[in-house]
């Protein structure tokens, strides 16, 4: 069990990401949980003979700090879960893995690079400062406490309250069908702020430096920047679904498919091809490249392994962390990582990537990382299928996609 203290955190609405259906993390506690019963009552111990402490709503979201065993709940599990207020049956509380958005409380919210307070702080969140949080971490390398964790690092529980206004509205996940008329572009001029929405006036989510290569979905007209009308709606990485503007991007080469068959050939006649060299991925169907795109492949040391390989196993959101990675070069704690198909033992996935935007280049543990429209995109056109109501499913190699690697 972690020991923490945190203060009640109760959150509003949510952002569209890959539900869940499970009914506790399989990592345990922190994670977050929602009320699924039309009220439910916390006590000071996990017995229902024990004083009460408080009641909460349907709906109302809240950490789920600990799992600990006590006397049967209202439904004979005897498992109940330990929140700020109190302790929760298991029968009344639902994982939630949808992300969310936030605002910083106060100005100089550090954003740390790791839930570690020893970490180096990435950037200072100001009051109204837009983050999209994913979900919950533990503290690592021997820290007490239980963090958010954004798409820009990990802020403190009370740091943070759910957005609101027409701003926090606009910056919405981007969807699996935005994936297929993207294209691929750089940043040019500087580093690049990247916006709610598409206008000056909205918050800036974050900045993506010269050089960096970034998808875009889509145009849309907005606040007049030296005259030009045109803004874009970006793929990603950390700022999925906001805005740069069009001066800020130029287009580069597209994807060259990669159509190299596995062997042999499976009866579906459809595979994945990842291209190691020039750092794409390709989806052939019938024998025809249907998408391709660049993704982020492993750093020198745990570099993605080459080979051919089925996914075995699908996860609309899966936490990873390397407390499960034997050979990890470095801590990390990634709760509900989007879209996620594991082709080999040893956790090796492809999967969606809201922590960095280095596509193109090498940024992995070995994993094949995708933009998060990229990623849904591929998720619902491979093997197993995941019925929308469910988190994930494993299968056997017959209802399975081949992944091909190549050098």
């Amino acid at each position: 069990m972690r020991s923490v203290v945190v203060a009640l955190v109760l959150l509003g609405a949510v952002l569209a990401w890959p539900a869940s259906s499970a009914h506790a993390n399989r990592f345990g506690a922190p994670w977050l949980g929602v009320i699924a019963t039309d009220a439910a009552v916390a006590f000071s111990a996990p017995s229902l003979q024990a004083p009460a402490v408080g009641t909460l709503s349907k709906g109302a979201r809240l950490p789920v700090l600990s799992e600990v065993q006590g006397e049967p709940g209202p439904d004979g599990d005897t498992t109940w879960y330990g929140v700020a207020l109190g302790f929760l049956p298991s029968a009344v509380v639902r994982e939630e893995r949808q992300p969310w958005l936030a605002e910083a409380v106060r100005n100089g919210v550090p954003v740390y690079a790791k839930p570690d307070r020893k970490s180096p702080v990435r950037r200072q969140a100001n009051t109204g400062s837009l983050l999209r949080v994913t979900g919950l971490s533990p503290g690592l390398d021997g820290d007490p406490d239980v963090w958010w964790a954004t798409t820009e690092g990990y802020v403190g529980l009370d740091t943070v309250q759910p957005a609101t206004g027409e701003y926090a509205a606009a910056w919405t996940v981007p969807e699996a069908a935005e994936a297929s008329t993207g294209w691929w572009g750089q940043v040019v001029g500087g580093p690049a702020n990247v916006r709610a929405a598409p206008t000056t006036a909205a918050p800036a989510v974050g900045r993506l430096v010269a050089g960096q290569w970034v998808k875009v979905l889509g145009e849309e007209d907005g606040q007049p920047v030296s005259g030009n009308t045109t803004w874009y709606r970006i793929d990603g990485g950390r700022f999925a679904g906001a805005r740069i503007h069009s001066s800020l991007i130029r287009p580069i080469a597209p994807p060259t498919p990669n159509t190299t068959p596995p062997d042999p050939v499976p009866a579906s006649q459809t595979w994945i091809t990842v291209d190691r060299k020039h750092s794409t991925l390709t989806l052939v169907q019938e024998g025809q490249p249907t998408f391709t795109t660049y993704v982020s492949l492993g750093r020198a040391g745990v570099s993605t392994p080459s080979g051919q390989y089925s996914t075995f196993g699908k996860y609309r959101a899966d936490d990873m962390t390397s407390a499960s990675v034997a050979d990890a070069d470095h801590s990390y704690d990634l709760p509900n990582v989007p879209f996620t198909q594991y082709f080999r033992l040893g956790g090796f996935a492809i999967h969606g990537t809201y922590w960095h935007d280095g596509f193109g280049g090498a940024e992995s543990q070995g994993c094949v990382n995708l933009t998060i429209a990229d990623a849904a995109y591929l998720f619902e056109v491979t093997k197993p299928v995941v019925a929308p109501e469910d988190n994930a499913r494993w299968s056997a190699a017959e209802a399975a996609t081949t992944v091909v690697i190549l050098d």
